[in-house]
């Protein structure tokens, strides 16, 4: 009776109770929400922090408060003019109440997180109608996105998740009106995965049995796949004909004899090792990082085993092995379980796609760097709740009353150890990837100059200026994204350009780039001139074969650049790392 108890809340035998599915659904979201309290106390844990990814994505939105900033900045119109519309009309609807884009950007997680697992639980409800599953699985997702920085970053892709899975809940609760919405808003704010919609849309016609294809009977198929490519197709023609005015993007053939696409560069795509290009990669591979973590997600890849039992439940199969009888859960998994293969044959389809036309759909990872982890989640739970079922009715046939309550308390416990033990266990990784400025003192003493200062630095601090001081920086690291070759030509000009100017034995180099880009400062690490400051610096890496390797003999031989020599009468800001250098008093 009392494991009966237990069962009927877990996995109850009838249609669960409204009140059932209500209890779930708020136990998961609280769970969910004590993920993103814990992300949002690391985010205001100090004046001068940042997420990595919203230093490129979110700065420039500062414009929508003051529009004198970034005057001419070839970095914040980029990012400004690459930015979706729905991600950037978003952040510009909040500046109009006066709250600054960063400040949002920090909230953003618990939001995102929400919807996410709201839809997520109702995801999984329309596969397998048990409240429990649906818990499980948005908890499992929640935590494995606390392993990655996705929805801590505020950026276009934050909003992917939640939007995605409105789009696959209302397609199985056959909503049309909420359904052609997310795939609108899912198109705005992230536009591959509308493409990956419109695969699924079209997958979803066809049904396979009997080692064949046939089209769907199934007029809402049609309805729903009509229609939803209709405005799938409206939203890529918006962007079709409102594209970067930073084109072209960059060939494969190209992006080979670049070294930024090489292991040293700043987006590391190809690898001599197949392996590790094709399935690893983070850019290239077609399996995300940390994709079984918590570690328990491995589970759901019995998935596909245990379905493949059920189809075969009206054989006799070898040893007198009945599947569907030992495991009577399968019998509630609704046909709706075919969205989860659509949703990776899909995925895998534009993964290869976008590798034979490599840069054109941007990344080939992104098509199922987002969607195995739904599906894995979603299938970890389903394949959990079989087990568990399994287990009780063994419980319930093979032991005796006092041995089903110890058990029953063992398997309450051993439940509750593994949510709340991965809840603390993602502090153990470096994700959501929030970023600490390191030099308060440089960033306060720019952002009292004057809005249209240029400053130029091969230094890592002028990653942080235009977020903190919210000033221009001539290029940075950060900002140094290869795709569009209108605008990277321009910034690896730029820094090119400076690194002879520093390391030029002949001032008359500096003084040329400073009246070339009317540069106002310049910040010279301390240890710049020292050898082994080239192989630090992820520039001089990066190049090091074009011209790092020259510096680190010029260096290693004595030779002095003559930018050394200003600094004592030039600097007017000098910390433990840096020396913050006036241009017009080298020129």
């Amino acid at each position: 009776m009392y494991i009966q108890k237990i069962k009927q809340i877990l996995i109850p035998s009838n249609y669960p109770k409204k009140s059932s599915t209500i209890f779930w659904l708020i136990l998961s979201l609280t769970f969910t929400t004590i993920y993103s309290l814990l992300v949002i106390k690391e985010a205001f844990r100090g004046e001068y922090i940042v997420q990595d990814d919203a230093r490129q994505h979110v700065f420039w939105m500062r414009r929508f408060l003051d529009p004198e900033l970034f005057p001419n900045d070839l970095i914040a119109d980029y990012f400004q003019s690459v930015a979706p519309w729905g991600y950037k009309t978003f952040y510009w609807l909040f500046s109009q109440v006066g709250i600054d884009p960063i400040f949002l950007n920090k909230l953003l997680p618990l939001g995102l997180s929400l919807v996410t697992t709201f839809y997520c639980f109702g995801l999984c409800f329309q596969i397998l109608p048990i409240p429990f599953a649906g818990f499980l699985a948005s908890v499992l997702l929640s935590q494995n996105l606390w392993f990655q920085d996705d929805i801590a970053s505020g950026t276009p892709r934050a909003f992917l998740y939640p939007l995605f899975l409105a789009v696959l809940y209302y397609l199985l609760r056959k909503l049309l009106l909420p359904f052609l919405v997310a795939i609108a808003l899912l198109g705005l704010f992230y536009p591959q995965y509308v493409i990956v919609t419109g695969l699924i849309l079209i997958i979803r016609i066809f049904n396979w049995e009997k080692s064949q294809f046939y089209l769907s009977k199934n007029p809402q198929h049609y309805l729903f796949s009509g229609v939803g490519l209709g405005v799938s197709l409206l939203v890529i023609l918006f962007y079709v004909l409102n594209s970067s005015n930073y084109a072209p993007i960059i060939t494969a053939s190209q992006a080979k004899i670049l070294p930024e696409f090489g292991e040293a560069g700043r987006s590391v795509f190809f690898s001599q090792n197949y392996w590790d290009f094709f399935i690893l990669g983070g850019r290239s591979g077609i399996l995300p990082k940390q994709l079984f973590l918590p570690h328990i997600l491995i589970v759901g890849l019995l998935l596909p085993i245990l379905l493949k039992s059920k189809e075969g439940k009206n054989n006799n199969l070898d040893h007198g092995i009945n599947f569907p009888r030992q495991l009577p859960l399968l019998k509630q998994i609704s046909p709706n379980i075919n969205l989860l293969f659509q949703i990776l044959l899909a995925g895998v389809a534009l993964f290869v796609i976008a590798h034979l036309l490599l840069f054109k759909l941007h990344l080939p990872s992104r098509y199922t760097n987002h969607s195995f982890r739904i599906v894995l989640a979603i299938g970890t739970a389903i394949v959990l709740c079989i087990i568990l079922d399994r287990f009780f009715y063994w419980i319930n046939q093979q032991l005796s009353c006092p041995k089903r309550k110890i058990l029953g308390l063992i398997i309450i416990g051993i439940l509750g150890i593994l949510l709340i033990s991965n809840m603390s266990l993602w502090k153990k990784i470096s994700y959501p990837d929030y970023q600490k400025g390191k030099s308060p003192e440089i960033y306060q003493f720019f952002a009292q100059k004057p809005k249209d200062i240029l400053i130029a630095s091969l230094s890592e601090e002028a990653n942080y200026i235009p977020t903190f001081s919210q000033r221009s920086v001539l290029f940075a690291w950060e900002y140094a994204i290869p795709y569009h070759l209108s605008y990277y030509s321009q910034i690896k000009q730029r820094a090119t350009e400076f690194v002879w100017a520093q390391y030029h034995s002949d001032i008359q180099w500096m003084k040329n780039f400073i009246n070339t880009y009317r540069i106002d400062f310049l910040i010279l690490d301390r240890e710049a001139f020292m050898p082994e400051y080239v192989i630090k610096n992820r520039w001089l890496r990066q190049w090091y074969y074009q011209m790092g390797n020259q510096i680190e003999i010029n260096l290693q031989n004595g030779k002095t650049p003559a930018i050394v020599d200003t600094i004592d009468k030039c600097s007017v800001l000098e910390t433990e790392k840096l020396w913050v250098l006036e241009a017009k008093c080298i020129e």
